[in-house]
C-alpha cells in the first residue's frame, strides 16, 4: 500500500529500468517460463529481451506416450514441474534424450536429427540402414565452438555392438575401429568390440571415451582425421564379469561407470549386487 504523502506517480516506472539490469535479472531465471512471463509485462520489456538468450531446461525428463500423438509430457528435475507439448515433429520418431535439452530422433524411413523441443531447433545427421540401439549426444551443440558428435551403437549385417560416429551435416556415419593395444586378452578380438558391446559414450576433460559392457573404457581418437579409433584406457575393475549394461559419468571432475545388471531378479540374497 502507497502511504498518503506518497503517490503512484511518485514510484519509478519498471518499465523504465535500465537494460543491462533488466537482461541480468533475466539471465538469472531459472527457467523458460519466467523469461516468457519478463517479456509479457510491457513492450519496453519485450524490446529489451527481443535477443536475449532463454535458458531451456537442461535436465527433464521425457515421459513415454502413445506413438500416435502428438502431445509429449515433460517433467523438469529443476521446478518439479510437468509441460505438456504439442511436438508433430516427433510422431513416430523414436527419441534419445541428452542432459542438454536436445532431443536424437530417429524415424522409420532411416532419418536421424538432433530436435530441441523446446526452441524447434532442428540439425539433420546422415541416414543409416542400421538397427539403431542407442544414440548419443555427448556435448551440447549450442555451446561456442562446439565439437558436437553423436555416437551410434548399432547392429548391422552380421556386425555386433558397433559403434559409429557423425557430426551435424555430415553425409555418412563413420565406425570406430577398435584398437586392443593388450595383444594377449583373449576376450578381446578386433571386429569392433570383440564378444562384448558398446553401451555408452561420454565426453569428459575434452576426450570422448566410451565403454563395453565387459566394463572396459576406451579413448576415442582421431575422430577428425582419416583413421578414427577406440584405445583402450582402463582394464575392467577387479571381480567384474561381463554381461552388464555399463553407463559412463562425471563425478567432480572424475570420470566413473556404474553398472546393472538387466537380467538379475530381487530373490532377496544380499549378496548379489546389480550396481
Amino acid at each position: 500500500m502507497l502511504s498518503k504523502e506518497k503517490t503512484i506517480a511518485d514510484v519509478p516506472s519498471w518499465a523504465n529500468i535500465l537494460d543491462d539490469v533488466l537482461r541480468r535479472i533475466a539471465g538469472l531465471a531459472g527457467s523458460p517460463r519466467h523469461h516468457i512471463r519478463m517479456t509479457a509485462v510491457c513492450r519496453s520489456w519485450r524490446a529489451s529481451l527481443a535477443d536475449q538468450k532463454i535458458n531451456f531446461p537442461a535436465i527433464c525428463l521425457m515421459l513415454q506416450e502413445d506413438d500416435t500423438s502428438d502431445n509429449h509430457c515433460f517433467y523438469s528435475m529443476l521446478e518439479e514441474i510437468f509441460d505438456e507439448l504439442d511436438l508433430p515433429e516427433l510422431r513416430e520418431w523414436r527419441c534419445w534424450g541428452s542432459p542438454f535439452g536436445w532431443l536424437v530422433t530417429h524415424d522409420l524411413n532411416c532419418e536421424i536429427r538432433l530436435f530441441n523441443p523446446f526452441s524447434r531447433a532442428s540439425f539433420p545427421l546422415p541416414k543409416s540402414s542400421w538397427c539403431i540401439e542407442k544414440l548419443i549426444l555427448p556435448i551440447n551443440p549450442k555451446e561456442s565452438n562446439s565439437n558436437c558428435i553423436v555416437f551410434a551403437i548399432y547392429w548391422g549385417f552380421l556386425d555386433r555392438g558397433r559403434i559409429g560416429f557423425a557430426k551435424p551435416g555430415d553425409l555418412a556415419w563413420r565406425t570406430l575401429i577398435y584398437d586392443d593395444d593388450d595383444d594377449g586378452d583373449d576376450d578381446d578380438e578386433d571386429d569392433g568390440g570383440g564378444g562384448f558391446l558398446w553401451d555408452d559414450a561420454i565426453y569428459f576433460k575434452c576426450n570422448f571415451y566410451g565403454c563395453l559392457n565387459s566394463g572396459e573404457i576406451f579413448l576415442f581418437e582421431d575422430l577428425n582425421g582419416a583413421h578414427p579409433k577406440s584405445v583402450k584406457f582402463a582394464s575392467r575393475p577387479p571381480n567384474f564379469h561381463g554381461g552388464r549394461t555399463c553407463y559412463l559419468f562425471d563425478l567432480d571432475g572424475n570420470l566413473c561407470m556404474t553398472c546393472r545388471d538387466p537380467f538379475d531378479v530381487d530373490d532377496g540374497n544380499d549378496d548379489d549386487e546389480d550396481i
